[in-house]
């Protein structure tokens, strides 16, 4: 089933739409952490938006069969936009691989220079588009974030700008407090892709980047770059992925860019089940609202959501969070990350004065703002439907990362002491563990399951056969993005 809301649409009429993949229809269970893909935001740029259709009808097609889609789907909430730029894309045309008609939204702004930005003031009009990602961002914690182009072959990496205002010959890296994270966030997509990796520029005059991986301003500095925004503003890490040559391919070249780039937008979602994550609550076991949270050495904030949940994604080693909130404390922990599997770690803050039992409890701010958006599809039957089972998340992802399996979390407080302090919540531990084994990437989705996946705005029919938004029904619950 699905629900449109009554929300205003874009100048021209259209709307954005977002699909939330999910075994969870209207709700969202504690520390299941929320990862999203946008493309098209240069509506020139149609590979990426056909792309996120072949990837909802995949994760939907393959709930039963794959068991590495059936753990995402079942331990996050996967929110996927195929287009942020609809009036662009109506305007660009089929088989034009480089120029700029259609980039533009129907005001003739670049959406990719249109959000507040961390080095440089941004005085450009706020579009719709912008504003709809940024309510978004605010209704929703996102923990990781890929933003999908065109025109080149290459994973790039925050910062896309950089404090220096003198012109200069060459540009020069603009590197983050979390380089060495966003490195291997990119690294990930970029070997896994089938070309990508090898660095091959994509056409005489071009540059080739090494490993497939840049960093932003060091390719070319831009101001207002959405992937920013997300980093500074949203605490969640963004990384933009270009992922063909040819901006508007014709539509015959789709099944070899979709199995080009399948494996990288698989292994990418799995990424957010890496680093920390875990509570800050206070003496009474309550949830503290926005806490201010640093992983210490990296001047970078990003907050606990209304229910306290927090998440970060780190590489494997020793670290130390710190904490601080209004009326309470300062507070610090210290854990390590493995790369087996997710470290949790809780925090706890005690107040500074005696206060009420809801004074950790804000009133109504912008983050306790709901936004009903997207698509919920929620297997209902089969065996698999309950997540019961054995096998650990680190065989799933075997096929990309050689990790040795281990019961061993080396987390920051013990498996024992997580379960009493959920009990104490009134909640069960969340489940991570399912059967069977990984099933073969190689193999892509037939003609038939892709020509299944629901119709967006017009009728998407830039693909090797138009999709029909009935099966999606069956599965799904829809809303549309809140502008």
């Amino acid at each position: 089933m699905y629900k449109k809301c009554d929300n205003p649409s874009l100048f021209t009429g259209r709307e954005l739409w977002v699909m939330v993949v999910s075994r969870y229809p209207n709700e969202e269970p504690l520390l299941k952490p929320n990862v999203k893909y946008v493309a098209n935001m240069h509506g020139n740029e149609a590979v990426g938006r056909e792309l996120m259709l072949h990837l909802i009808t995949y994760l939907i097609n393959n709930y039963y069969t794959d068991n590495y889609v059936r753990w995402l789907i079942d331990t996050t909430r996967i929110h996927i936009m195929p287009s942020m730029n609809p009036d662009g894309f109506e305007s660009a045309i089929e088989g034009q691989c480089s120029g700029g008609q259609g980039r533009y939204n129907a005001r003739g702004f670049d959406l990719n220079r249109n959000f507040p930005d961390f080095f440089k003031t941004n005085n450009k009009q706020q579009q719709p588009e912008t504003k709809a990602v940024k309510d978004w961002l605010e209704s929703t914690q996102f923990v990781l974030s890929g933003n999908i182009h065109g025109g080149a072959l290459v994973a790039s990496y925050p910062y896309d700008n950089e404090a220096n205002n003198m012109l200069t010959t060459f540009s020069s890296p603009s590197l983050t407090p979390d380089d060495d994270v966003f490195r291997y966030l990119a690294s990930v997509f970029s070997f896994n892709h089938e070309n990508m990796h090898l660095g091959i520029p994509c056409r005489d005059g071009t540059p080739g980047f090494a490993n497939g991986t840049t960093n932003g301003a060091a390719w070319y500095p831009l101001t207002g770059g959405m992937q920013d925004y997300n980093y500074v503003y949203g605490g969640t890490m963004e990384v933009t992925f270009e992922i063909s040559c040819c901006k508007f391919p014709e539509r015959t070249e789709l099944p070899r860019y979709w199995q080009e780039n399948r494996k990288g937008l698989l292994h990418f979602l799995g990424e957010v089940h890496k680093g920390v994550k875990g509570f800050v609550k206070d003496s009474s076991n309550n949830p503290i609202l926005k806490a201010a949270l640093k992983i210490r050495g990296r001047d970078m904030t990003f907050y606990s959501t209304k229910r306290g949940e927090y998440w970060r994604i780190l590489l494997p080693g020793s670290y130390i969070i710190e904490a601080r909130a209004d009326g309470y404390k300062p507070a610090e922990e210290e854990f390590i990350v493995t790369s087996q599997e997710v470290t949790y770690q809780n925090i706890t803050m005690y107040p500074t004065r005696v206060v009420s039992d809801q004074s950790h409890v804000s009133s109504e701010g912008p983050w306790e703002k709901h936004l009903d958006i997207g698509l919920e599809i929620v297997p209902t039957a089969g065996p698999m439907a309950n997540g019961e089972g054995s096998t650990s998340v680190t065989q799933l992802l075997s096929t990309h990362e050689k990790f040795d399996e281990s019961n061993d979390k080396s987390s920051g407080i013990s498996e024992s002491e997580f379960d009493d302090y959920f009990s104490g919540m009134g909640i069960a531990k969340e489940q991570e563990k399912i059967d069977g084994n990984l099933t073969d990437y190689d193999i892509p989705p037939t003609a038939d399951a892709v020509s299944a996946a629901g119709s967006l705005g017009r009728s998407f029919c830039f693909h090797y056969g138009c999709y029909n938004c009935a099966i999606l029904i069956a599965f799904a619950l829809v809303w549309r993005l809140r502008l």
